[in-house]
């Protein structure tokens, strides 16, 4: 029997287990919302209790949601930039590339250290796509990317800048508008309401790292600098109860409920699409 290998992670570095647990259990729903046999197999072969999110049925449906719609757009991208470059922030053990790849994009796949150790025992660099060990708060990356694309850019970033203080989201948002001139970035933002009550989380109650980064209005972004437009923005709630059926009975009934009577439960999680200049 082939030795399983070890997870060790940081705290905040071992969330990436959850869209992984999700993606990979995706597989076995008779209609997946996103199809990745690649996580499946990653997954089996880590040394590591997942049991603990057997129930976390929602953040399974919302993972999947979430990196289908980042899916879309990345498509949409490279449809109309065949050669463009794909910049994946905090990219875990995601497999978009596999999913997506066209054959002809650049890709640059970005997580701290650890993370892309564990990451290098299930994918490999190759001429067109580069596993980079940096901080997505640092500089490196973006001359290194600078110095090996020529753009244009799309930036995607999944379940990371929650994590980010206020201030390292917008720092990093000019700095990549200063860096790739018209980029699109793909990211999720969550409302104080969720920041308030995240240790209810189906999945993250499970896990020490803390959520510190919300916006009262998705669109807040806008006003942050005059290079900021939002092109997309799906909520979450819309996006989850799309597939009702898929979720548990509580969140099927008593989640339209509550949004009646409290409609900024309707505006708590959203994924976006920001582009980052003219």
């Amino acid at each position: 029997m082939t030795a399983k290998i070890p997870v060790k992670l940081g705290t905040v570095q071992e969330t990436l287990l959850v869209p992984l647990w999700a993606r990979a259990r995706e597989c076995d729903e008779p209609r997946p919302v996103l199809h990745d046999p690649k996580s499946r197999e990653i997954l089996h072969a880590l040394d590591y209790d997942f049991s603990p999110l057997d129930a976390a049925r929602a953040s399974q449906l919302g993972c999947c949601v979430r990196g289908a719609q980042v899916d879309r757009w990345v498509r949409a991208f490279l449809a109309e930039h065949p050669e463009g470059t794909v910049i994946e922030l905090g990219v875990g053990l995601n497999s978009r590339f596999e999913r997506v790849d066209n054959g002809r994009a650049r890709w640059f796949e970005l997580d701290l250290p650890d993370a892309i150790e564990l990451r290098r025992e299930f994918f490999e660099d190759t001429p067109r796509r580069t596993m980079l060990s940096a901080s997505a708060l640092g500089e490196d990356w973006i001359e290194h990317v600078r110095a090996h694309s020529q753009g244009p850019w799309f930036i995607a970033s999944e379940g990371v800048l929650v994590y980010f203080e206020p201030g390292q989201v917008r720092e990093l948002f000019e700095r990549a508008a200063d860096a790739f001139p018209a980029a699109r970035l793909a990211y999720d933002s969550m409302s104080p309401l969720v920041l308030r009550h995240q240790r209810r989380h189906d999945a993250m109650r499970h896990f020490e790292a803390q959520f510190t980064w919300a916006v009262g209005d998705a669109r807040e972004v806008e006003g942050w600098d005059p290079r900021f437009r939002m092109v997309d923005s799906r909520s979450f709630y819309h996006m989850l109860y799309a597939h009702p059926r898929r979720l548990p009975a509580y969140y099927r009934y008593l989640g339209p409920l509550l949004g009646a009577v409290y409609p900024p439960l309707k505006r708590a999680y959203h994924v976006n699409l920001l582009q980052l200049g003219q």
